[in-house]
């Protein structure tokens, strides 16, 4: 019972924030779309403001209220007609809400299906310009392996994390985060399941076609405590864009436009993928069930700037590996297909 209400609570928060997002400001910080294509590395990715999001103009304390645009209030010709005076109007609170699906076909009796949801909700409180984000996400992981693997057949992850753009001078920024993550199969483990996970990235933008950016993210798993972040970003046209970044490095064209609609393709590999879950044995034993893996990527997706986007991906994973903190058994499936969907707004 506990595991179906920890899902739902999860799955009604995403609902409700793409319920109720207002999409009134284009606010896409860079890599917010590689957050969703991997469940795995959740909730420690690249992210930071390289491609898009300038919290100088759009988020400025002193500009959180807007004017609306005038609205008629009197619809009744008998009654006169007019404009309601111009009123404040908030920013949007929350955006970003996103859902994604994986699954990785079955090879060696061992298989992954997993579904994650996400939604930031932004907080009014302001550093140097930038408000405050509350990342907030949640999903499960069902795993099918040989009778020899003891491993659960479901797990869990739900995580939130706070984080900060801080622009230090006209081209510098750092994005700092902070927070944590419960990793586990909601069995008695739980408690060894908690994680606490943070990360400071500096950007550097030499000029709008041109961004690197250089950090650390803190993962906090058993087989990968932290990851060094590195990269660049360079845009030569409309259509073209090379994001060369460590952990996800991927090269993209925008081959058609249909009305305000971008058709994106995209080939990209994926590195220090996997994740680690606190786990009970079905003998009673706690342990740690590691999973890693790499991916070569080949990806369409459509999107709408400002609303809806939509993506589906095909590729090879390779380089996997299963194994235990405490028991010794390990396990090292051949390679597979992947297939992977996501919808966000």
């Amino acid at each position: 019972m506990t595991k179906l209400v920890c899902l739902a609570l999860a799955v009604v928060l995403s609902v409700a924030a793409s319920a109720v997002a207002g999409r009134t400001e284009p606010l896409q910080p860079a890599f917010d779309e590689e957050s969703t294509r991997d469940q795995f590395v959740t909730p420690a990715t690249i992210s930071g403001p390289l491609d898009g999001e300038n919290p100088a103009d759009d988020w400025r304390a002193d500009n959180w209220f807007e004017p609306a645009n005038p609205i008629e209030v009197f619809a009744d010709p008998e009654e006169g007609s007019g404009t309601a005076p111009l009123t404040a109007a908030p920013r949007r609170m929350i955006y970003d809400t996103a859902v994604t699906a994986t699954r990785l076909a079955p090879v060696d009796g061992f298989a992954v299906s997993d579904v994650d949801l996400r939604s930031t909700l932004i907080i009014p409180v302001f550093i140097k310009g930038s408000p405050l984000r509350l990342v907030l996400g949640g999903g499960t992981t069902m795993i099918t392996a040989p009778a020899s693997i003891n491993v659960p057949s479901q797990l869990y992850n739900f995580t939130a994390e706070v984080r900060c753009l801080i622009p230090l001078r006209e081209t510098w920024a750092v994005d700092l985060g902070a927070g944590g993550g419960l990793f586990s199969d909601l069995s008695g483990s739980v408690g060894d399941g908690f994680r606490v996970t943070g990360r400071a990235i500096f950007i550097k933008e030499v000029n709008p076609q041109f961004k690197y950016s250089f950090g650390v993210l803190y993962l906090g798993r058993k087989n990968l405590p932290a990851m060094p972040v590195a990269g660049l970003i360079y845009t030569p046209s409309d259509d073209y864009k090379l994001e060369l970044l460590i952990p996800r490095p991927r090269v993209m064209r925008r081959f058609a436009m249909t009305g305000s609609c971008e058709h994106w393709g995209y080939f990209g590999v994926e590195i220090f993928g996997g994740n680690t879950w606190a786990i009970q044995q079905s003998n009673g034993a706690q342990d740690t069930f590691i999973y890693k893996d790499n991916r070569i990527i080949a990806g369409y997706e459509a999107k709408v700037p400002g609303g809806f986007a939509g993506r589906i991906e095909a590729g090879y994973v390779m380089s996997r590996q299963v194994s235990f903190t405490n028991d010794p058994t390990t396990f090292t499936p051949g390679g597979t297909m992947m297939l992977r969907a996501g919808l966000s707004y």
